[in-house]
């Protein structure tokens, strides 16, 4: 599994680009606002906080270790992959289908600021668990003689 870990911003040309995106999927077209018609779908994502850090938890059993990268920046953990197809040039008709293959990528924007160095990934059992420690709080002191701010007091 690849981690990327990326101090500095993410790119305004992206974010421009998901905005465009969206726009035209509510304005010039019907096309639903998922990526699915490209083929890249998105697997169930559960994200919580604790008191030290986030913890990110993504179900996608099928998927080897090495075909993992978790790319972490200062705003953004980016999951991407691939599942295969189990059988992909076989002929069969289906009764039921609910797993999705292929590409998959999944986006959690971070709700405050991680130690970027010591974000930890682990996959076992199907399920890729990455944890962003809380990055401490800096605490601004004012110097002699200048009045303290209302949340210094």
């Amino acid at each position: 599994m690849l981690i990327v870990r990326r101090h500095g911003t993410r790119g305004t040309e992206r974010i421009q680009q998901e905005m465009e995106e969206v726009f035209r999927s509510l304005v010039i077209s019907s096309r639903p606002l998922s990526r699915s018609h490209v083929g890249v779908w998105r697997p169930p994502v559960e994200v919580y906080e604790c008191d030290t850090a986030l913890v990110v938890t993504v179900e996608i059993a099928g998927v080897r270790e090495d075909e993992l990268q978790v790319v972490v920046d200062d705003t953004v953990l980016h999951i991407t992959g691939t599942r295969p197809n189990v059988a992909p040039h076989s002929k069969r008709t289906y009764h039921e289908m609910g797993i999705a293959y292929g590409p998959f990528e999944a986006e959690v924007f971070l709700p405050f600021p991680v130690v970027i160095d010591e974000v930890d990934a682990v996959y076992e059992n199907g399920f890729l668990r990455v944890t962003l420690p809380r990055a401490q709080a800096t605490r601004i002191v004012p110097r002699a003689g200048e009045p303290a701010t209302d949340g210094e007091r």
